[in-house]
């Protein structure tokens, strides 16, 4: 707002006035770069916290993988041992079926009657 002034002085509201308004939007400024800067330090504090979060969260799948391969590889020697032992046992039932029918053929020219019909 704009006064045309008359007289060389001006009366004290006046400069009261004017100076309140300068006063007033130097405060308004200075809250607004407050704000913003303000903002801008709690975006970048929110970054930081997340990007920590986000190195947390890798590092414990990491450990998770790990602990989980090492699981696997655990088992797949448990499970190899179990096929080992399944197929120790098949062959000693083979053996034992070669060494029965071995005996039965055997056995079938001994005595009056074959041994399997007794």
């Amino acid at each position: 707002m704009y006064y045309r002034w008359i007289d060389t002085e001006m009366q004290d509201w006046a400069v009261t006035e004017i100076r309140e308004r300068g006063r007033h939007a130097w405060a308004s400024l200075d809250l607004e770069e407050r704000r913003a800067k303000a903002e801008a330090e709690e975006k970048a504090e929110q970054k930081k916290e997340w990007e920590d979060y986000c190195v947390e969260q890798r590092a414990f799948i990491d450990e998770m993988i790990r602990k989980n391969q090492g699981e696997k590889l655990r088992l797949e020697e448990v499970y190899r041992q179990l096929e080992h032992a399944r197929e120790d046992e098949r062959e000693r039932k083979r053996e034992r079926a070669r060494a029965a029918k071995a005996a039965e053929e055997a056995g079938d020219e001994k005595g009056k009657y074959p041994r399997w019909t007794q």
